[in-house]
Formats: structure tokens, C-alpha cells, sequence
């Protein structure tokens, strides 16, 4: 799949089983990480989160950091200024305890990671031009010519799997139950802020390197910044809020 975020729709399934056997933050977070290795280069090159070494030293212990990141950091402010569509389904999960169900449960978190990290890399050896099944099964390196373009069946796969893996993943959370919200305003503030970093970032980085030709530097460069605000965002509309309490106090 080319698309990172499509990955999880491969792994969604296995959450129909009980609870206790897998973590669903552990395998959707599993899911996309060996991707990472991307987005820290802000280029389209991976040496070691797609190899089976890489497993084990750089994506599960990446997907760790992922994981109190987006749980201690990113979730709550970002739930509470999504569109109503996903706020609805996702605030449940705000009062999920992420670190104690670490603590008690590092072997099921540990098993998803593996079993999401092993999801991406096996459908990538299918979808990707160096991938192992591809090397070896020699129809998926044949073309397939549709309106007088020929495409190789390795790539339609890759760009149909990922229309198809983010149609399922939002079935997914329309099933998800919704819940009553008493507070349905989204805050400005928040998406003026992301939106600043993030323009920022991919401003900074084409200023710094920028060749029209490698438009797949800037794709995931443009997806390193989205990623980086998530983090910075509420950090910063934190100090912003604290400081602003201050000067109220000042004033008073």
C-alpha cells in the first residue's frame, strides 16, 4: 500500500477477537511504523524499518515511543477538535488509560506491535516493485494496458488496496458507537496552529531541498510536517493556554 494510513484495514479484523489476546493502539500503530523511517528522512528511503533486522531494533521500539506519544500528547486535543462525524465515535477513548495498560499488558501490546509492523511489511512484499513476492512471482511484475497505459499488476494493487484498505477503515469507525456530545464546538485556535507548523515545516524543507522531479520527497515530506503538528500542536496551545491564565490572574 502506498498509502501509510491504509495500513490498519489489514489488521481491523483481529479486533473482533477478544480484547486481552490484542491491543488495538498496538496493532494500527504496528501497522504503519516501518513507514516512519520515511518521514524522518522526509524522503522516500527506508534502509532498515522494511527488513526483518529492522523489525525488532528501529519499528518496535519506534512503535513504543508511538504509542505514549499519541496517547499522553496528541489524542485528547485532537479528538476534542475533530468533526463531529469522528468526535462522536473517538471520545470514548479519551479516558483510556494508555500507561497502566501498558504496565499490565506489555506482552499483548508487544505481540500487536510485531503482529501490525509484520501486516505492513508482508503487504508491501506484494504492492512494491523490490518487495519478495514480487521478485518471485512474475505475474505481478507483468502489465496490465488500460486506455493505452500500461501498468504493472504489483501497482495496481498497491493504489487498489489502498482505495479499498481506507474505504474499510472508515466503515470501521462508522460502526463504531456513537456517543452524546455536549460540547460540539470545534476550536479554531487549535487547526489555526496545526495548520501554521505544518505550512511551516513543508515551506522550510522545499526552500531546503526541492526537485520537481522527486514529487515523492515532497509527498512525504508534506506528511512529516502533518504528523510533526500533531505532536507540536498541543504542546503549544498549552503553553499558550498557560500563559494567558497567568495574565487573567495578573489582572485580577
Amino acid at each position: 500500500m502506498p498509502l501509510t494510513f491504509s495500513h490498519p484495514a489489514i489488521i481491523l479484523p483481529l479486533t473482533c477477537f477478544s480484547k486481552k489476546r490484542f491491543s488495538l493502539t498496538g496493532l494500527i500503530i504496528g501497522s504503519m511504523v516501518p513507514d516512519f523511517e520515511y518521514f524522518l528522512r522526509m524522503k522516500v528511503k527506508s534502509i532498515y524499518s522494511h527488513s526483518i533486522t529492522g523489525i525488532f531494533w528501529f519499528d518496535l521500539p519506534f512503535a513504543i515511543l508511538l504509542t505514549f506519544i499519541f496517547h499522553n500528547i496528541i489524542r485528547n486535543s485532537l479528538f476534542n477538535n475533530l468533526p463531529l462525524f469522528f468526535k462522536s465515535r473517538f471520545l470514548i477513548f479519551k479516558s483510556f488509560d494508555w500507561n497502566s495498560y501498558f504496565k499490565e499488558n506489555k506482552i499483548v501490546v508487544l505481540f500487536s506491535l510485531f503482529i501490525g509492523i509484520s501486516s505492513h511489511i508482508l503487504w508491501d512484499d506484494f504492492t512494491h516493485k523490490e518487495g519478495y513476492f514480487v521478485q518471485k512471482i512474475p505475474f505481478l511484475k507483468s502489465h496490465i494496458h488500460l486506455f493505452k497505459i500500461s501498468i504493472s499488476v504489483f501497482k495496481v494493487l498497491q493504489h487498489s488496496s489502498t482505495l479499498l484498505g481506507g474505504l474499510f477503515i472508515l466503515f470501521f469507525i462508522y460502526k463504531l458507537p456513537i456517543n452524546n456530545i455536549k460540547f460540539r464546538t470545534i476550536h479554531s485556535k487549535y487547526w489555526i496552529i496545526f495548520i501554521s507548523i505544518t505550512l511551516t515545516i513543508i515551506i522550510s524543507r522545499i526552500i531546503y531541498e526541492f526537485d520537481v522531479k522527486r514529487y515523492g520527497d515532497l509527498i512525504t515530506s508534506c506528511i512529516s510536517a502533518l504528523l510533526s503538528s500533531l505532536i507540536l500542536t498541543p504542546i503549544l496551545l498549552n503553553k499558550i493556554n498557560i500563559v494567558f491564565k497567568k495574565s487573567r490572574i495578573k489582572e485580577y
